[in-house]
């Protein structure tokens, strides 16, 4: 599910856990957004760049942040 930071924000008020899990590329306007509307989204940061990753490399992207995205989700 893709979600925008806003939604992350109603979705926490509302006592639903979730994580942003993003491109480390984009770590500073995350940090910039966080200061901005004071709110700590849950974040994961996957090695940078995605896009041009063929399926099997994004698999492995994703085994790779696994453990960190349930960790945030649940902790």
């Amino acid at each position: 599910m893709s979600c925008s930071m806003q939604d992350m924000m109603e979705l926490d008020g509302r006592g639903i856990p979730g994580v942003s899990v993003i491109s480390e590329e984009f770590g500073s306007a995350v940090e910039g957004w966080r200061e901005l509307h004071g709110f700590e989204a849950g974040t994961v940061f996957v090695r940078h760049p995605i896009q041009p990753l063929n399926d099997a490399e994004v698999q492995s992207r994703a085994d790779e942040s696994f453990d960190a995205i349930i960790g945030a989700i649940t902790g």
